[in-house]
């Protein structure tokens, strides 16, 4: 019996990614147990963080790193970089450090996560439109009070590419705080956006790597990762609350190395077999339309293949939003990624076990077929 059979939670099929409502991802047994031996002693944690940021630097090939609580954890550390520079008045002041305040968004790039920004003491400035913004918008848009330019690169919708944008805010002296939080794999990411101008790049660790669900990585600059460094655990600053434990901090490393190491052709070779299995199964239900694709971000195919179904919910009898609330509500639950606005449901194999693709497409035909 698992722990979570014994505390009466439900089992989880997970067929919608990396998602931190359902815990991040699964944490390889080799990892469990460095972090269990981590636990079972005391360090010296300015020695540890030192070389787990080491580390990380290699691994992403950036001049420095650090390991942080997730990625919105690192939104609020780099936004305090930006703001404070290594100024310990600024840092003690935060987050009140006067008029250099503002944080340049394309409008397309706003997300949820972005009010870490606000918490450090940011405060964010839109730019462009629905179609993004132009080189000249956001060149206009810099000025005296312009601290960072923030990226989301996990954005379906138009914007300036990353290239344009940092070579327009470097121009002028502005630094790019970059979140790239799921755009793993391809493990050749690590370093990608830090490549096109990014001066702090954020990933998080507890999705693609399989770190601890609370961890992140910021890498990039050295200048302003150790500005951001200087307000993070274990030194007093905004950054106190958001501490990593030396259990997280051994975790991640491993992860990531466990991770850099993985042979990524045979796991996206592994992840089009359970996707065309899943396809296999679904195909022939009256009302839908299987195939194995890849969606979209940015007007980029992701790498990772995944089972489309597109739903006729008239035929189905069902809306989009009405599958997805009863395969969440069974027992096992069963995650999905419904798309709504295009009648589509994805199933995605990354934190599959073997043979759970066969449950997963068991249960969604049973749903489809319940009529």
């Amino acid at each position: 019996m698992s722990v979570y059979e014994e505390i009466g939670m439900r089992k989880v099929l997970n067929a919608s990614g990396s998602m931190t409502y359902l815990g991040g991802s699964l944490i390889a047994p080799e990892v469990l147990e460095k972090m269990n031996e981590a636990a079972r002693s005391f360090v010296v944690m300015e020695e540890l963080l030192e070389w787990a940021c080491n580390e990380v630097a290699r691994l992403t090939g950036t001049e420095a790193a650090l390991v942080t609580t997730g990625t919105a954890g690192g939104i609020l550390l780099a936004t305090a970089a930006v703001l404070t520079g290594r100024d310990r008045e600024k840092m003690r002041s935060l987050p009140s450090v006067g008029p250099k305040c503002e944080i340049l968004a394309q409008k397309t790039h706003r997300i949820g996560f972005d009010h870490a920004i606000g918490v450090a003491g940011g405060r964010i400035v839109e730019v462009g439109g629905a179609q993004g913004a132009t080189r000249e918008k956001l060149a206009a848009a810099i000025g005296p009070n312009t601290a960072a330019v923030f990226y989301v690169v996990l954005d379906p919708k138009p914007a300036l590419p990353l290239k344009d944008v940092a070579e327009v805010a470097h121009e002028k002296g502005i630094p790019v705080i970059v979140d790239a939080a799921a755009e793993l794999p391809p493990v050749s990411n690590l370093n990608a956006f830090y490549a096109a101008g990014g001066d702090l790049v954020l990933f998080s660790g507890g999705k693609d790597i399989s770190g601890p669900n609370d961890t992140g990585i910021l890498c990039g600059r050295k200048q302003w990762v150790a500005a951001a460094r200087g307000q993070a655990f274990p030194n007093p600053g905004i950054g106190r609350p958001l501490k990593v434990s030396k259990e997280q901090l051994v975790g991640l490393v491993f992860a990531l190395k466990r991770f850099v190491a993985m042979d990524e052709p045979a796991r996206l070779a592994r992840w089009h077999g359970m996707a065309e299995r899943m396809r296999d199964a679904l195909q022939h239900i009256d009302g839908v339309e299987a195939e194995v694709a890849f969606p979209t971000s940015g007007g980029r195919p992701l790498v990772i293949p995944r089972t489309r179904l597109a739903i006729d919910e008239a035929v189905v009898g069902h809306t989009i939003r009405e599958l997805d609330e009863i395969l969440e509500g069974g027992d096992p639950m069963v995650t999905v990624f419904a798309d709504g606005a295009n009648s589509t449901i994805w199933l995605t194999p990354q934190h599959l076990e073997d043979g759970q693709e066969e449950l997963v497409a068991k249960r969604v035909a049973e749903v489809l077929t319940s009529r």
